[in-house]
Order: structure tokens, then C-alpha cells, then sequence
């Protein structure tokens, strides 16, 4: 009875750590038997040193969702670059690799398929907690446009980035100069500047975004990406780019293994 009572309270918490399962004990070797024994049975599953997840009794796999584990690695840990878009839900090419920014650094890791690899937590603000997904931390949409422009290839690549901007209808503008103003980068207004100009329309930002991004521009004339790929030169922004990004959106995606 008591072992049943324990599987529930582990299913409530779908993730927890040691510090959880002694609020249930109130002895530390209890606790620490109760973990080796689920473990034994599989009725947990050790995710990392100190983290362990309820399992799915018909299958064994953790109840918590990638998303969540993400969320849980460090205290301060939240999903951010690509694996924010896809919980967000605009990522063209599926990932099995999740970015997680934290002010305490971890060591990469692989668990169920997925490798979990650490980003440093560059700004605090614009990381939310769905209603919805209480156990999940992520950027939110506009804090995550920044970021995605800011390291493309955490984005999943130039094409990648293009392909999911492409489905946002709507961003705050006053919230993506907060988040440009915070990291305090004039390249990243010229590059926020650039890539945002081709889905004006379709994001509803104001000329007044563009008027402030480019007056943050200054003198250097920077590259989009790489110099190979950034052949075109764009004297409104001072920018070497791709002569056209939007030709992304006509080739399609792959699958990213």
C-alpha cells in the first residue's frame, strides 16, 4: 500500500529529484531505497545524476515530456533557439537534439533519444511558464525570434530560421526592441533589422521598429552568415547576405537526424 502511495505521489510529480522523494520519507536511506527499487522494477527512470522521471507503466518510457525534462535540468533552465520555435510550434525540420539555456552550467547529455546540450543564459528576461504546461520554461515567441537571429545556427540554420519566421502572423515590437535593447548588439539590430523586412506584413511591425533598428545600425558593415553564403550586399542595413532569403521558402526542408 505504501509502495502504491509513492507511484502516485511520483506520477503527480512526473519529475522530481532526491530532495522530493525524502519530503515523502522523512529518512534519507528510505529514500534512498525507494529510488533504487523503483529504478530496479522500472517504475522510475534516472534521467540524469539527480533527476528521475515516472515511467509509463505500459511502456516503461518517462512520463515526462522532453520539454519538461528540459526545463528541469538546472534551476534556472529553460528551452530556448530551435527548441523553443518547436515548442512553439514553427519548426520546419525535426530536431533530436534540444538547446537549453541556464545560469548554471551542465554537461551535455543523451536520454531516451535526445541530446540535451547547454546554452548560457545570455539575458533573463522573456522566459515564461505556459498555463497550460506549468512544468515547462521556455523564451517566448518574440524573445525567441531575437535569440534564433542572434545564433542562427542554433536556429537550425539560415534556411531553417526563414522556413519557421515564415508561420508567426504577429509579434510585439515593443517587446523585440526590449529584448535587441538587452543584449545591447548593433549587429543584431542590423540583422533583426534585415530578416524582420521581409515579413513586415505578415508580423504586422511598424516602420517604427525598422526607424530604431536602424538607427543602431552605426558604420561596420557586417556578413548575415558565412561570406560564401553572404554574396549580396544591402546598404540599408550595411549587411552582406543571401541575395534573396525568401527562395528558402520554395525548396522545402529535411529531416535533421
Amino acid at each position: 500500500m505504501m509502495k502504491k502511495r509513492y507511484l502516485e505521489e511520483f506520477h503527480q510529480l512526473k519529475i522530481f529529484q532526491k530532495k522530493d522523494v525524502l519530503s515523502l520519507t522523512q529518512d534519507g536511506n528510505a529514500a534512498k531505497e525507494l529510488l533504487r527499487r523503483y529504478k530496479k522494477t522500472g517504475l522510475i527512470s534516472q534521467i540524469r545524476r539527480d533527476l528521475y522521471s515516472a515511467t509509463d507503466l505500459a511502456n516503461k518510457v518517462s512520463l515526462a515530456t522532453k520539454y519538461e525534462i528540459a526545463s528541469r535540468i538546472t534551476p534556472s533552465a529553460y528551452l530556448s533557439y530551435h527548441a523553443a520555435l518547436e515548442y512553439h510550434g514553427l519548426s520546419n525540420q525535426v530536431f533530436y537534439e534540444i538547446y537549453v539555456s541556464s545560469d548554471e552550467r551542465f554537461n551535455n547529455f543523451e536520454y531516451e533519444g535526445i541530446k540535451y546540450t547547454y546554452c548560457e543564459s545570455k539575458i533573463s528576461r522573456g522566459v515564461i511558464s505556459p498555463p497550460m504546461d506549468s512544468l515547462v520554461k521556455v523564451t517566448d515567441l518574440e524573445r525567441t525570434v531575437v535569440d534564433c537571429i542572434d545564433c542562427i545556427g542554433r536556429s537550425g540554420g539560415l534556411e531553417e530560421l526563414i522556413v519557421s519566421f515564415s508561420l508567426i502572423t504577429y509579434l510585439k515590437e515593443t517587446q523585440l526592441l526590449e529584448y535587441l535593447n538587452e543584449y545591447k548588439k548593433q549587429i543584431l539590430y542590423q540583422k533583426a533589422g534585415f530578416i524582420l523586412s521581409y515579413f513586415k506584413n505578415e508580423m504586422k511591425i511598424s516602420d517604427d521598429f525598422f526607424n530604431e533598428c536602424r538607427a543602431k545600425v552605426g558604420n561596420s558593415i557586417r556578413y548575415l552568415t558565412n561570406p560564401y553564403e553572404s554574396d549580396t550586399y544591402f546598404k540599408e542595413w550595411q549587411l552582406y547576405a543571401p541575395e534573396n532569403i525568401l527562395s528558402f521558402l520554395e525548396q522545402g526542408g529535411n529531416i535533421n537526424v
